[in-house]
């Protein structure tokens, strides 16, 4: 079993150049992400306002 551990760390290496090629596209993927969290929000906001609106306009017919 310790063997068995030992290789399997030994196989994983930490390699500087992976590092180099991969964190622009972590990068991308993480600016990508909060964009698009930032128009879901930006969505359901304006979709409140809207509906808001027109709920408002309908008590205010309940009441007369």
């Amino acid at each position: 079993m310790y063997n068995l551990l030992m290789t399997v760390l030994m196989a994983v290496s930490i390699n500087a150049d992976s590092w180099k090629n991969s964190l622009p596209v972590v990068l991308f993927g993480m600016v990508g992400i909060f964009i698009v969290i930032g128009v879901i929000v930006l969505l359901t906001y304006l979709l409140n306002k809207v509906t808001s609106k027109s709920s408002k306009k309908k008590d205010k017919n309940k009441d007369e």
